[in-house]
């Protein structure tokens, strides 16, 4: 009977495992990377609490309906991160299929050590398979707590950043340098600037203009070498040419908008950025407004706050992640200040509509429209076949064939009991034939 235990642990074993990719719960965590291939919103790394983090690859079906407090996650088994990682900024490749993991606290899954040996690994989307580039050019230090943004010609740019020299205590620096990763010969190139550079920031949001020029919003600064950080005006908007590697600043007009850092942003393919969430900065607090909305359309640019945005809209949050599909700004986990606890469900904002929704509903379509950056001022639309690896078929695909192995295995056993016990009959007659 040995044998019959072993198959049936086999079999057990098996649907274990396809219950647990399919039915995957993620733990709440902050500080995380999101992005959105196709039809799937892929999360991946953060922490989930103070001295505990996570490297899991996990997605979210977006060719399907769903309420915000009811999810299926689906894990990638063979995506999980060589590294735990978190503070980091994550950009995909021009034609997704490549994502770009820079920067951030990294630890050595075997030693839980700090290690910034490696500061870019890569994920293929199409093998689910994480690498360690080689990469020329210049030399860049680790940073962390940075926003990157790629150009029509997969150039990366990495603003600033905060360099954590004191690991036991968190304590570092801040850059105010402009790298470039140049996606196509994997090299560095450290821009020398002398106009204009802004002062010494990281904890922003940045978002590239049709035109090329980079938005840079909020986070924390370092003015001299006397004051210490402190959080940047909203009104006082960064701005970088892409096209002529120059920098310049904007006064925005408008509405009062509280400064903020570790908050998100999104930019609509009118024109629009809307950010979202963040804290106060010395004393962790709610910022208001939690939502608002700067348009760049206007010269200078201006911000606006919705009157309707508060109804159904999410806790006072930060260190979530924010990212735009068709009519829905989709925000993903980050920290709840009033409640001191780890978000795990997801926030919708209907971004034609301005208000915050609690059902989504894919576009019935029969492709998905991409808005891509472009530097001659107008967008690209890249036309994606919609991909039928949903999470119904998913589902639909991992039960079949476990019902099927189950069934088959059911048959073999029977037929093995079957032939043990004909074998044991025959035996004697056999016996009797021959004398």
């Amino acid at each position: 009977m040995y044998p019959l235990y072993k198959l049936f642990k086999f079999i057990f074993c098996t649907l274990l495992l396809i219950n647990s990719i399919l039915c995957f719960e993620p733990t709440g965590r902050r500080l995380h990377n999101s992005v959105i291939i196709e039809d799937r919103l892929l999360i991946f790394n953060g922490n989930t609490n103070a001295t505990e983090y996570t490297s899991e690859l996990f997605y979210l079906d977006l060719s399907k309906p769903f309420d915000n407090n009811n999810l299926t996650w689906i894990l990638i088994p063979e995506g999980i991160l060589p590294v735990y990682t978190w503070r980091s900024t994550a950009v995909l490749s021009l034609d997704n299929s490549t994502i770009y993991l820079i920067g951030g606290y990294m630890t050595n899954k075997d030693t839980y050590d700090y290690d910034y040996s490696n500061l870019v690994y890569t994920y293929n989307y199409s093998t689910s398979t994480w690498s360690i580039p080689k990469l020329g050019g210049d030399e860049v230090p680790p940073i962390q707590d940075t926003k990157g943004v790629i150009d029509n010609s997969g150039l990366i740019y990495i603003f600033g950043g905060y360099n954590a020299t004191d690991l036991i205590n968190n304590s570092g620096s801040l850059f105010n340098t402009m790298n470039i990763l140049d996606t196509v010969p994997n090299t560095w190139t450290t821009l020398s600037i002398s106009k204009n550079v802004p002062f010494r920031c990281s904890h922003y949001t940045a978002n590239i203009l049709p035109n090329g020029i980079i938005v840079y919003i909020g986070g924390i600064e370092k003015v001299d070498n006397v004051v210490g950080f402190s959080l940047v005006n909203m009104n006082e908007i960064k701005l970088f040419n892409t096209n002529t590697y120059e920098w310049s600043q904007m006064n925005a007009t408008g509405d009062e908008i509280d400064p903020r850092w570790y908050f998100s942003s999104v930019l609509t393919p009118d024109g629009y950025i809307i950010i979202f969430g963040g804290s106060t900065y010395e004393i962790i607090a709610s910022v208001s407004p939690k939502l608002a909305i700067l348009d760049t359309n206007k010269d200078p640019f201006e911000w606006s706050t919705q009157s309707k945005s508060e109804l159904n809209s999410p806790p006072s949050i930060y260190g979530h992640a924010a990212n735009l599909y068709n009519d829905y700004m989709i925000i993903t986990f980050g920290f709840v200040i009033d409640t001191n606890s780890y978000a795990s469900q997801v926030y919708l904002y209907n971004i034609k509509s301005k208000k915050w929704v609690t059902t989504f509903i894919p576009p019935d379509k029969k492709t998905t429209t991409t808005t891509t950056p472009s530097t001659t001022g107008a967008f690209n639309p890249i036309k994606t076949p919609t991909k039928k690896s949903s999470k119904s078929l998913a589902i639909g695909l991992g039960i079949g064939i476990g019902a099927a192995f189950l069934i088959s295995c059911i048959f073999i056993t029977i037929f093995i009991v079957r032939k043990r016990n004909s074998v044991i009959i025959q035996i004697p007659g056999s016996h009797r034939l021959s004398s």
